[in-house]
């Protein structure tokens, strides 16, 4: 029973106030009807008073109601204001962050020209886990094809990989793990050169090293200043083992493990 008494005396306010709202717009423009007519229009419209012809409207209620109208008007619009700081502070404190991430971008030896460009993973291929993964940037953003892409892993820049393919709005990153992926690149002592080759795994091979070279597990792999794609110095990963010398090549190769898991990557660093 109570739920219906609430009903109808919902409803009976509501049809007064119709009721009375009907009337107002027939009676008279008298003073008093015009001050009753500007707080009933208050109840449901507060902010129609805002502004210089809302303080016109405001001088027909007599003083006290106006004061009381005029601070409901004033307390609603510093929540409006205090709502737009808070969104404001937010976009602050996320352009701070991109800064901070930018900043370490600038830390590379980017060649002139180029410019650093942020996206978002978005999408990755469970049969294909070590080839590829899509971006949210394209075309559009000045996207192009072969451009280097890199990652970060706790504070540094890594290699991850190069744009594969480009659409208007995403692209393809061929993962540098990738068995159609190659980056020159050099050991952390710059004397030993090779070539990083994808094997479509989660380990990469270093080629092409002086068969004379002596190379050791957790050895540092970094791009050379001969890689046509990657600024120079970049880390690509670690030496996990040195294959056994085979007599009829003249070079040695080893077993590399990449410096991040495709895996653990939401963001990438676009070198346009």
């Amino acid at each position: 029973m109570q739920p219906h008494r609430e009903e109808r005396a919902a409803n009976i306010a509501l049809a007064t106030l119709c009721a009375a709202s009907v009337v107002l717009m027939f009676l008279p423009l008298s003073r008093p009807i015009r001050a009753v007519r500007a707080c009933v229009a208050h109840v449901f419209e507060p902010m129609v008073f805002a502004g210089a012809q809302g303080t016109e409207r405001l001088a027909l209620v007599p003083k006290r109601a106006r004061e009381l109208m005029e601070a409901d008007i004033e307390n609603r619009a510093l929540r409006e204001e205090i709502a737009r700081v808070g969104m404001v502070k937010a976009e602050m404190e996320s352009v701070r962050a991109e800064n901070a991430r930018l900043a370490a971008a600038l830390g590379l030896k980017v060649a002139e020209g180029k410019t650093v460009l942020w996206g978002r993973v978005m999408e990755r291929d469970p049969a294909h886990w070590y080839h590829s993964v899509m971006v949210d940037v394209g075309r559009r953003d000045g996207v192009a094809l072969n451009a280097a892409v890199l990652a970060q892993r706790e504070g540094t820049v890594v290699v991850l990989g190069r744009i594969g393919e480009v659409l208007e709005r995403t692209s393809k990153v061929l993962l540098v793990t990738d068995e159609f992926s190659s980056v020159a690149a050099c050991l952390s002592s710059g004397t030993v050169e090779g070539l990083i080759q994808g094997q479509g795994t989660e380990r990469l091979r270093m080629n092409y090293l002086h068969s004379e070279a002596v190379v050791s597990p957790g050895d540092q792999v970094l791009t050379s200043a001969t890689s046509a794609t990657f600024p120079p110095g970049i880390l690509v990963g670690a030496v996990a083992k040195g294959y056994a010398r085979d007599p009829f090549l003249t070079f040695q190769s080893a077993e590399v493990r990449p410096a991040i898991d495709p895996a653990s990557v939401k963001e990438v660093i676009i070198l346009r």
